[in-house]
């Protein structure tokens, strides 16, 4: 989830809770000076601290409650429960900033209960009360989740939320410090200070996966083991005769463009199909910069690579975007006539891919690059495209990476990448619960992968059969750890 969204949902979430603590307090204040003083002949005071307090404490709750149980979706995987550090081992092998960024906002969304609950109510004030009620608090959500069914259930939020509420508390506990230091009041610097032990640790924990991962050479590869699987009652096997001889393969590096850079990319590319780039619509993503021309055409072009997707609306509904009739696809055309075409829009492909028109597609046309390399230069990928009337293409995906060699590494042999898979040390995505009953590895070849630090590394891609009718391929990371 982008973070703009993630602001947003909160400033919906917080004008929901601002609307709910004014009527709160209006029924509140009718209560107190109608019932309480009038009808009851009540003589207690409301500080107006305390009214405060309990305005921002209630906003608090109903902004934290609908972000753990509104803002979720059901569906096949709602009800499924993640296992301890999965998120940490999935966001270390992508290392992107979205699965970080969900970490990190896990232990911030509890940081105000730590805070709140010592300020207003004076039993928690003592650090264990008030870890034991977020402790509660957030086991009581995902227990909510389980049984609603609303998104899955992750022991690692129940974690960081923990970790959010100790993080609170020490707030608390450095306000206290700084008001009885102005106060000039006696205050238990030791305590203060033991109540950071968990800040320090966070942060020491989160600059020591940084150092580490700026200190190794190449990036991670999202194809990983995230959580070992569970083959003891599995029978594994193969009829292939894996080479156990390890050797030297070359990785290579990706090229890597800034947004000013794809959007001279964009003007470009537009200019040469005779637009002009729209200057009041650009979509800028984490990975993706997705540009728009005046005639509202859309380009799409990722970072790591280059790679692009562009839609060309005037080929598939003629000049007028509105209109209920398309225009006709263009089937049985030679490889030299779709050539052509996607010259008109600035790609040149390599003499050598495959030319392959796509089956139960109308007009769509498919070149294939495995790893085609000259020189130090490799080409890996597909580009597909429909073709229509006049030479124009309605859509253009165009996934053929270039990237130049970086150097040579030490692979492991096809031998042990297999024993890996024996052990359960890959990736594959099954349904919660179920076990695998037979795993058979069919023949396996080397292919290669962008990598978090932008280099194309090679991994071992295993043809495999699950329970004797899911055929897939299980990737194993080939550079030598």
């Amino acid at each position: 989830m982008r973070l703009s969204t993630i602001i947003e949902l909160a400033k919906q979430y917080l004008i929901m809770g601002i609307i709910l603590v004014v009527v709160a307090g209006v029924i509140a204040a009718a209560g107190y000076f109608i019932v309480y003083k009038k009808v009851m002949k009540g003589q207690k005071r409301i500080r107006p601290l305390t009214a405060v307090w309990a305005g921002v404490f209630l906003c608090y709750l109903i902004v934290m409650l609908s972000a753990t149980l509104l803002d979720r979706f059901s569906g096949w995987t709602s009800g499924r429960i993640i296992p301890l550090f999965y998120s940490y081992r999935e966001a270390w092998y992508s290392f992107s900033g979205a699965d970080w960024r969900n970490i990190v906002l896990n232990i911030l969304l509890f940081v105000p209960l730590g805070f709140l609950l010592p300020l207003g109510i004076r039993r928690c004030r003592r650090f264990w009360v008030t870890y034991l009620i977020g402790f509660a608090v957030t086991v009581l959500i995902e227990s909510a989740q389980l049984i609603l069914r609303r998104g899955v259930v992750e022991a690692d939020d129940i974690l960081n939320n923990f970790l959010g509420t100790m993080i609170g508390y020490g707030c608390y506990m450095l306000f206290q410090g700084i008001l009885s230091a102005v106060q000039r009041r006696k205050f238990n610097v030791f305590r203060m200070a033991a109540a950071q032990i968990p800040l320090v640790a966070v942060g020491l924990a989160f600059a020591g996966i940084v150092l580490m991962y700026d200190h190794q050479e190449l990036g991670n590869l999202n194809v990983g083991f995230v959580n070992r699987i569970d083959l003891s009652s599995a029978q594994v096997t193969t009829e292939e005769t894996y080479s156990s001889e390890s050797g030297t393969a070359a990785v290579y590096k990706v090229p890597v463009y800034t947004e000013e850079e794809t959007r001279n990319m964009a003007e470009k590319f537009f200019a040469g199909l005779g637009q002009t780039l729209d200057e009041t619509r650009t979509d800028l993503y984490e990975e993706t910069a997705i540009y728009y021309s005046t005639e509202q055409n859309s380009l799409w072009i990722n970072y790591s690579g280059g790679t692009m997707d562009y839609t060309d609306f005037s080929a598939i509904y003629g000049d007028d975007p509105e209109a209920e009739t398309i225009s006709q696809a263009i089937s049985g055309a030679d490889e030299a006539t779709v050539r052509e075409a996607l010259l008109t829009y600035g790609i040149d492909l390599p003499e050598n891919a495959e030319f392959q028109e796509m089956e139960g597609q109308a007009g769509g046309y498919t070149f294939t690059v495995s790893q085609q390399r000259e020189g130090d230069r490799l080409y890996d990928g597909t580009l597909t495209c429909t073709l229509y009337e006049d030479g124009k293409l309605g859509d253009i995906s165009n996934n053929i990476i270039t990237c130049e060699k970086y150097k040579d590494f030490p692979v492991i042999s096809e031998e042990a990448a297999w024993e890996q898979i024996r052990e359960g040390y890959f990736q594959v995505y099954l349904e919660e619960g179920r076990q695998i009953r037979e795993l058979t590895t069919g023949p396996v070849t080397m292919k290669y992968m962008t990598d978090s630090k932008g280099y194309y590394q090679p991994v071992y891609a295993f043809t495999t059969s699950i329970d004797g009718q899911e055929d897939c391929e299980i990737y194993i990371p080939a550079v030598e750890q």
